[in-house]
C-alpha cells in the first residue's frame, strides 16, 4: 500500500516529485508509463492518490490514465501536472482533482496532496 503514485515519463521529474512527497512522510510508488501505473493500481488498496503528468510520451495522456484508474478505484483523487497549463482550460476539474502548472513549488504539491488525502479520509 502507498499513499501516492507518481506517474511521469521524465525520470528526473518523477524522482524529484517522489522525493518531495517522501520527505513529507508519505509512502510513494513511481510509474514511468501508463501501463506501469495501471498495473500498480490494479492491486486492491494499492495507492490512495495519483499524481500524473499530462503528456506521458504515449498516445494515452494523464487524463486518460486517471479515467482508467478511477474505473478501478472510483474515489481516487488526482493531481495533474503539466508544463502546458493551457491544457487545463479544456478539462473541467472535479472536486477531488487539482492541476499544477510546471514549474511549481514543492509546497504547492504537498499542500494539494495533503488537502486531497484529508478529503478522502473525512
Amino acid at each position: 500500500m502507498c499513499d501516492v503514485l507518481v506517474l511521469d515519463d521524465d525520470d528526473g521529474v518523477r524522482v524529484t516529485l517522489a522525493a518531495v512527497l517522501e520527505m513529507e512522510g508519505w509512502t510513494v510508488r513511481e510509474a514511468r508509463d501508463p501501463a506501469d501505473a495501471l498495473a500498480i493500481l490494479s492491486v486492491p488498496g494499492a495507492c490512495k492518490l495519483l499524481v500524473t503528468d499530462i503528456n506521458l510520451g504515449t498516445p494515452q495522456d494523464g487524463f486518460a490514465v486517471a479515467d482508467q484508474a478511477r474505473s478501478l478505484l472510483p474515489d481516487m483523487p488526482v493531481i495533474y501536472v503539466s508544463g502546458r497549463p493551457w491544457i487545463f482550460a479544456e478539462h473541467h476539474l472535479a472536486q477531488d482533482e487539482r492541476a499544477l502548472a510546471k514549474p511549481f513549488r514543492s509546497e504547492e504539491l504537498t499542500d494539494a496532496v495533503r488537502e486531497l488525502l484529508h478529503h478522502t479520509v473525512h
